[in-house]
């Protein structure tokens, strides 16, 4: 009788081969995945910079805006001239956010913060009204000094008069630079006025001499009679700054003395500032860099600073960035800066109206 041959069937060494060649390619598949998820990835992230996607159109969400109040113009300039390099303007945005501003008003406790705000400036007598909105507090040791408050904006004007004392500028123990703008801030913190967009952004030190009870500028420290600190708001998108009517002072504008009295260390002072809701803004069109500078040719532009004397001006930049006017406005508006030689700066209002949107 013939002998049944055994079945066929796994042993343990086929069943290890098939579970090693099972975690070799399994695993090349895992790396595989891994590597082409990476490399796609990337290849999108290139293309992406290369080729960004339009950003979404104006939105208008305001409506047409108020035309921006500028001072008045105090310097006459007969001639403007392009020098550029290519005799053209560099190609910016089309379009930035205009952010809404609240309307302040006057409040039960108005008059109380504002108090608080004088005593941090060491100022604690009762103060006189000298308008509706406007409180002025004085004090006469260790030098006579006067400070003026707005308690709806509280905004703030104060000033020392040194010259009154014959021997205050023999007396040359100047701050550290960054002293006096620590003390700028802490100065503002203890009289509630530190708001964010103040307490990381720029500060600038300049040196002063005196000249005539009044201040001009020093070369170096080894001649300056003062140290003044100016501090801005924060530049919207970390690129386009925020402007008052003169460029060249801050939101803050704080003059340290060299003397080391508490009444006599900051001899003036300046706050102007208005709370900007910056979560809360609609997108605006903005006009050609050419058309803001023959708006500036025509005179409808405001000459907010150039050295005295002249009246001609070599234009050769421009650039965006926002008005910060020291009167109540609703809107904080992108403007146009022409800035060139001779401490020259231009401004020209950059929203394009919502009628002429399809002008550009």
């Amino acid at each position: 009788m013939p002998i049944p041959h055994k079945a066929a069937g796994p042993n343990l060494s086929n069943i290890a081969y098939g579970a090693r060649m099972f975690i070799k390619f399994g695993a090349f598949f895992i790396v595989f995945l891994i590597v082409g998820r990476i490399l796609l990835n990337l290849t999108v992230s290139i293309y992406t910079k290369l080729n960004p996607p339009k950003p979404p159109g104006p939105t208008w969400g305001f409506g047409t805006l108020p035309a921006i109040t500028f001072p008045t113009n105090t310097t006459t300039i007969t001639s403007y001239k392009l020098e550029t390099k290519n005799g053209s303007f560099p190609i910016l945005t089309n379009q930035l956010p205009v952010f809404f501003i609240p309307i302040q008003t006057i409040g039960l406790l108005s008059l109380d913060q504002a108090k608080q705000e004088a005593a941090a400036l060491g100022f604690v007598f009762p103060p006189e009204q000298t308008s509706p909105t406007i409180y002025r507090w004085k004090r006469t040791t260790p030098l006579p000094a006067i400070l003026d408050i707005d308690i709806v904006t509280k905004n703030f004007t104060m000033r020392v008069d040194w010259g009154s004392d014959p021997g205050f500028l023999s007396q040359k123990n100047l701050p550290p630079q960054i002293f006096a703008m620590t003390n700028t801030r802490e100065k503002l913190a203890e009289a509630g006025l530190l708001a964010p967009d103040i307490a990381t952004s720029e500060a600038k030190v300049s040196f002063l001499k005196s000249l005539g009870g009044s201040y001009v500028p020093a070369v170096s420290l080894s001649e300056a009679d003062f140290l003044q600190v100016d501090i801005w708001r924060r530049p919207i998108k970390q690129q386009y700054n925020i402007l008052g009517p003169n460029p060249r002072k801050g939101n803050v504008q704080f003059i340290f003395s060299g003397n080391r009295d508490s009444g006599s260390s900051i001899v003036e002072g300046s706050y102007m500032y208005s709370p900007i809701e910056y979560d809360r803004f609609e997108t605006y069109g903005l006009i050609t860099p050419t058309t803001a500078f023959q708006q500036l040719q025509a005179g409808r532009g405001y000459v907010a600073n150039v050295d005295l004397g002249i009246t001609e001006v070599v234009v050769r930049n421009v650039m965006l960035a926002y008005f910060d006017s020291d009167k109540p406005q609703s809107y904080l508006q992108p403007i146009y800066v022409f800035k060139v030689d001779n401490n020259f700066y231009g401004y020209v209002p950059a929203v394009l109206p919502p009628s002429q949107s399809s002008k550009r």
